[in-house]
């Protein structure tokens, strides 16, 4: 589901768990404070390099910049601790205006404005329709035979019912008219980017580019999205100008060091209540190093995937360090390649592989020495404390995956004629635990017929894009329990189902459920998808992350967040005591 500070309702978070990054140095853990500070700054742990400052395009929408953004770009709503949403009325208020049709009113707060001073207003959330509602779409075509949308975005759901807002320029004020009942509506916009910018970029005036978008003007709003698209991604170290990158949260970010850090000062223009801090530093290390990195005082804050030592290694320091822990709801599974073609576009290889996946040990090996109470996860659309849990499992899985068939995996290959077929596995780098997720699929499947062939990288969201990299894709969604955030991952053609997948059982029970409100109705439908997914075989659900955070024992406010917007998700709570 959304990230506050960047997603729209229409995208999961693409979670690396694993880094972009493989460097530890100093990073800028000596940078000085603004006058006012609460005791200097406060360095945070994150295991990926920033990549983008738009986390709602395609390729930028990642928890390793969404990790960053949290302090950056404001938004109607935040998520809590516990995935609840919060509402922000600093940046400003919305409600429910009529329920026929469903319209919300949306009210900007007067005095929001970019870190540059320009105002906050109806141009902004102009582009943030046209970018997200999907309505835009070029003469070109894909090669999955599809015409290709003029932005790049991971998905549309929720603002593809929405009717152009009709503000003018400057407005403060502006209305989502939807054309069916969406059920999520309250997440299905927060934060945007700033419209000034993108017009400038494009060679034209802010009103220009409201003017194009209320026209409909492909040609205008061609150059806008080639910037939109790709002019704010940036390769580590490489910052782009300060007047590029204006802020509309609490930070501001200052500098950036590839491989060592980056610092977020405090946003002198902001609307809202001012920073507890006025400097965090963001150094990237990787999981492994962390916590000898808390321990050795070069940073205040961790929040590290959950490995077999790491809990140990935590409790060996002692009162030295705080240690937060809960569920999270973020979710690894393996994917499949089918796009046509691919060896796994064959259901029957599928199938094969599924059975030789060790679910069960990479559970009891890999995620219970941390938390003795984690289960293999069997569905994708609930998490195992749903209340709705175990009643969908009963209807949409008969546990033919809950242990490895090897002989009957081998027959199938066999039959395929597939035996010594190459399987790579995509996977963040480094990781540890996905190293030895691997391993421990590569020991099983390997006596099934197939070669696993362990395939690291470093930009895990270019890789999975790019479906002639890989068989197999294993990562995690970061998200929040918002029931409709999923339909960009399975329906056809969605901008993160780049596998290839169509089903139209899956798309139907899809459309419905955007639009019911029916609690009852929703299960229905849901365990409709997750059966077809399982029968499908679209991928391999494995468990659910446990979540640890381990800080400072003098830094106050920080706190475990359930979604994906991580411990970062309220930085400008942050303070140091002492």
């Amino acid at each position: 589901m959304a990230v506050f500070a960047v997603l729209t309702a229409g995208a999961l978070a693409l979670s690396a768990c694993g880094g972009d990054d493989d460097s530890n140095g100093s990073g800028s853990g000596d940078t000085e404070s603004p006058a006012g500070s609460s005791g200097g700054p406060i360095t945070v742990a994150s295991d990926a390099e920033f990549t983008s400052y738009n986390g709602n395009s395609e390729t930028g929408n990642g928890t390793w910049n969404t990790f960053v953004l949290n302090g950056v770009l404001d938004g109607w709503w935040d998520f809590g601790p516990q995935g609840e949403i919060v509402r922000n009325e600093a940046f400003g208020t919305y409600e429910v205006t009529s329920e026929d049709p469903l319209t919300v009113h949306y009210t900007f707060a007067e005095n929001a404005v970019w870190s540059d001073g320009t105002p906050i207003d109806c141009d902004d959330a102009l582009l943030e329709w046209a970018t997200q509602s999907g309505q835009y779409i070029t003469d070109e075509v894909g090669e999955d035979g599809q015409p290709i949308p003029l932005f790049a975005v991971p998905g549309t759901t929720g603002y593809d019912l929405v009717a152009k807002p009709q503000c003018q320029p400057g407005d403060k004020e502006f209305d989502f008219v939807y054309s069916e009942p969406f059920a999520d509506w309250e997440v299905v916009t927060s934060s945007y980017l700033p419209a000034h910018v993108a017009a400038e970029q494009a060679g034209m005036t802010p009103e220009e580019l409201v003017t194009a978008i209320q026209n409909d003007d492909m040609a205008a709003l061609a150059p806008v999205a080639e910037f939109w698209n790709s002019g704010w991604d940036m390769e580590p170290g490489a910052l782009l100008d300060q007047a590029l990158i204006p802020s509309s949260g609490p930070y501001v970010i200052d500098s950036w060091e590839a491989g060592q850090s980056m610092t977020l000062v405090a946003n002198e223009s902001y609307y809202g209540d001012a920073p507890a801090t006025d400097t965090i530093v963001i150094r990237f290390i990787p999981q492994d190093q962390q916590v000898q990195a808390l321990a050795n005082g070069e940073v205040d804050i961790i929040a590290p995937q959950v490995s077999v030592d790491l809990v140990a290694s935590l409790e060996q320091l002692g009162d030295q360090v705080t240690v937060i822990t809960g569920d999270e709801m973020t979710w690894e599974h393996l994917d499949f390649n089918q796009t046509q073609g691919a060896v796994f576009s064959d259901p029957n290889l599928r199938q094969a592989f599924a059975m030789c996946v060790p679910r069960q040990q990479i559970v009891d090996n890999l995620i219970k020495p941390a938390n003795p109470e984690a289960v293999v996860m069997n569905l994708r659309e609930f998490f195992p404390w749903d209340p709705e849990y175990d009643q969908v499992v009963g209807e949409a899985y008969g546990g033919e995956y809950d242990e490895p068939d090897i002989e009957g995996a081998r027959a199938l290959v066999e039959a395929a004629g597939a035996t010594g077929t190459q399987i790579r596995i995509l996977r963040s780098d480094p990781n540890p635990r996905r190293a030895d997720t691997v391993a421990a699929i590569k020991a099983s499947c390997d006596q099934a017929g197939f070669e696993i062939v362990d395939t690291p990288t470093q930009d895990l969201g270019a890789g999975i894009v790019d479906v002639t990299s890989y068989e197999v894709a294993l990562f995690a969604w970061a998200g929040s329990g918002v029931m409709t955030s999923g339909a960009s991952l399975y329906r056809t053609n969605e901008g993160q189902n780049p596998y290839g997948y169509s089903n139209q059982t899956v798309d139907d029970a899809w459309g419905e459920l955007l639009i019911t409100v029916d609690p009852d109705r929703q299960v229905e439908l849901l365990t409709t998808i997750e059966t077809q997914l399982w029968a499908d075989l679209f991928s391999i659900p494995l468990y659910a992350h446990p979540g640890v955070t381990a800080h400072n024992p003098a830094i106050e406010g920080v706190q475990q967040n359930a979604a994906q917007t991580q411990v970062s998700f309220n930085m400008e709570e942050w303070s140091r005591t002492s």
